[in-house]
């Protein structure tokens, strides 16, 4: 009876989608930032603390720059400035940890605007949904 028990709770947490250990991503707030750079993005997944390791983050071609990781195993944040682009253009957005490798790529996950075009509420992590 114990052992079915265990292998009932088991697969409920499995089928909840529960940490499997590797790295994930699963999004980033807010998703678009000044053109001229600088923009605080936040991005989310799991096991980013998982051990000791690095990290960089690209928007395009160019590297952001890694302000600080928080959070959990479960429920990871990595914080990063976003280098500057072109308005109007929107770019990949890669995450590679080392070690652990590259972590599938955000398509068109960032999208590059003139400050002068949206208000500030537009470019804040506050009240952005936490996926």
């Amino acid at each position: 009876m114990k052992a079915s028990l265990i292998l009932a709770l088991l697969m409920a947490v499995g089928a909840c989608g529960g940490n499997d250990g590797k790295l994930k991503v699963f999004g980033l707030s807010p998703n678009i930032g000044d053109a001229m750079g600088g923009q605080y993005v936040v991005i989310r997944g799991q096991n980013f603390q998982k051990q000791a390791r690095t990290a960089k983050v690209f928007f395009g071609n160019n590297q952001g720059n890694v302000v600080r990781f928080s959070g959990n195993n479960d429920s990871s944040e990595l914080i990063v400035q976003a280098p500057g682009g072109v308005a109007g253009e929107s770019v990949d957005v890669l995450v590679v940890f080392e070690p652990g490798g590259e972590l599938p790529l955000i398509v068109k996950g960032f999208t590059y605007v003139d400050k002068k075009t949206v208000g500030v509420d537009d470019l804040s992590t506050k009240d952005q949904p936490k996926k």
